[in-house]
């Protein structure tokens, strides 16, 4: 007997998705923020943009998906399956959220990524406001 109320499916496709879509997250953030980069460095800026957008994705791709499954195997309809997987996928997205914030190495590299951010947008309204630096 499960400790869950229903016990996850995992699949191959799911991974897959995951790993699909992390990649993709990574390679726009990489490709779009060319003055984060800069100032992170290119390891680590991919590193903590990957720490950061793992959670969601994780939570969506296989947590949603493995209860999904798991509720649709156990005879629920489409409907509820997918009503009570979104509970799961939610609060698996806010505790991996809170680790990412709170739970060192990943806090170090989020806390690096949000200081470039603001360093990159403390400049940029400066210049829209026409202060120098």
């Amino acid at each position: 007997m499960s400790a869950f109320a229903v016990d996850p499916i995992f699949t191959q496709l799911q991974a897959i998705a995951f790993a699909g879509l992390l990649a993709f997250a990574v390679a726009v953030q990489f490709a779009f923020s060319p003055k984060r980069r800069a100032i992170m460095g290119g390891m680590k800026f991919a590193m903590a943009s990957a720490v950061v957008a793992a959670p969601g994705l994780a939570g969506v791709t296989f947590v949603r998906g493995a209860y999904r499954l798991g509720y649709l195997e156990e005879g629920r309809g489409f409907w509820e399956a997918n009503l009570r997987s979104i509970v799961w996928m939610s609060g698996a997205i806010f505790a991996g959220q809170m680790a990412v914030r709170f739970l060192p190495p990943m806090s170090w590299l989020s806390r690096d990524l949000g200081n470039a951010g603001r360093a990159v947008w403390s400049e940029r309204l400066g210049r829209w406001l026409g202060r120098t630096r």
